[in-house]
């Protein structure tokens, strides 16, 4: 849990930071961009405007005269997406090319090979496109380019740094109460094994002396709630002081199924529910033994306690593509909709009534889901056409 809240602040920083600082670099590159193009042109137009009238002054000048080059200034008259008047210089053709596709891209100023150009529309098919020749001004455009991703990279690398440290400081708090909760959970089931243990033998010899007691068979029973809740709590404990999976090895996790399953053949007899399964052989798994019935276990339990009389638990097991998949599906009420994410909550329970009457305390989906997230998995549950499924996926 503290892992994952860990991982949730740090992409939250790590995410506003980033677009904080993206934003402010391509508001100031574009800005520079902006300004760069803005003033060659202006002395675009200054240039132009300080030509001899009798060449520019007039549209009908444009249709009898050829484009012209001043020392680097282009200009081409368009028609009708037609150029309709040619230079004879060396350029001439490599012009006339950036000059149409200048023309199909709509933008009033830009950058097209060597040269940077303006946009002028005379009247609805007529286009006039000038472009200078301007080496300088394109290689200190593409070098602020450069040099802005260069910022963003080294941005990004720094604001990772500052969103890692910035995560730990805030979840540091939140993490030493969580542990010192775990150690007060598991400190207080050891402590209370003990008395346990001597309430149990002090009732065993009572029964002894006294014969079958209806008080006594009360004690005994309330005994057993407690010893299978500190085990529980104990096994939460322990699996949540657990970073990274420990003491583990090759398990043919196929096999472990089928045998976890034959153990549950009696009690499903009793409650007259009929167990199926499908399970692909030979599916292997790096995995701790205990984990895995532990895992298989509760989910079927869990199935077969919930169906309904006459009625069927599905088990199938099979692989897809790179991960195990594991469904326990049961014939029986749904779980409500607004229910299903609370479940894998401790302590929750949906019919509190008939759960407490089964000894049953909302702590067996919560230690199964934490053990999932041991092996970077994950559960979900659905209702489907009559059955509750419980989906398990496991990175292979």
């Amino acid at each position: 849990m503290i892992k994952k809240l860990k991982q949730r602040i740090f992409l939250l920083i790590m995410l506003s930071l980033s677009i904080i600082m993206l934003g402010i670099i391509i508001l100031f590159t574009s800005l520079n961009y902006n300004n760069t193009i803005n003033t060659t042109v202006s002395m675009m137009n200054r240039f132009v405007d300080g030509t001899p009238k009798k060449i520019y002054n007039r549209l009908e000048d444009y249709k009898i005269r050829p484009e012209f080059k001043i020392d680097g200034l282009h200009r081409v008259f368009i028609q009708n997406s037609v150029i309709v008047q040619s230079s004879d210089n060396s350029d001439n053709n490599t012009v006339n090319e950036h000059a149409l596709q200048i023309y199909k891209r709509n933008n009033e100023k830009g950058i097209i090979g060597k040269y940077i150009y303006n946009v002028k529309k005379i009247d609805k098919n007529t286009t006039i496109i000038s472009m200078i020749e301007d080496e300088n001004t394109i290689i200190h455009i593409k070098r602020m380019f450069i040099f802005s991703g260069i910022i963003a990279i080294i941005s990004i690398a720094a604001i990772y740094i500052i969103a890692k440290k910035l995560s730990k400081t805030i979840v540091k708090p939140v993490e030493e109460t969580f542990e010192k909760q775990k150690q007060f959970i598991s400190d207080a089931s050891h402590e209370l094994k003990t008395p346990l243990a001597v309430i149990e033998a002090n009732s065993d010899v009572l029964q002894d002396k006294l014969g079958e007691n209806k008080w006594i068979k009360y004690i005994q029973n309330e005994i057993e709630s407690m010893n299978k809740l500190i085990n529980e709590l104990l096994l939460l404990a322990k699996i949540e002081n657990v970073d990274n999976i420990k003491e583990y090895g090759q398990l043919n996790l196929s096999n472990e199924i089928e045998l976890i399953l034959s153990m549950f053949e009696s009690v499903a007899y009793e409650k007259q529910v009929i167990i199926k399964s499908n399970i692909e052989e030979n599916i292997i798994i790096n995995g701790n033994k205990e984990d895995i019935e532990h895992i298989v276990s509760t989910l079927t339990d869990n199935a077969i306690k919930h169906t309904k009389p006459h009625k069927e638990v599905i088990v199938n097991l099979k692989k897809e593509k790179n991960e195990i998949v594991l469904e326990v599906k049961n014939m029986g009420d749904p779980i409500p909709e607004e229910e299903r994410e609370k479940i894998f909550e401790r302590f929750y329970r949906i019919d509190k009534s008939r759960n407490r009457e089964e000894k049953r305390y909302g702590l067996g989906l919560a230690i199964a889901k934490s053990t999932i997230e041991k092996y970077n998995g994950k559960i979900e549950v659905d209702y489907k056409n009559d059955f509750t499924i419980f989906k398990v996926k496991i990175p292979n």
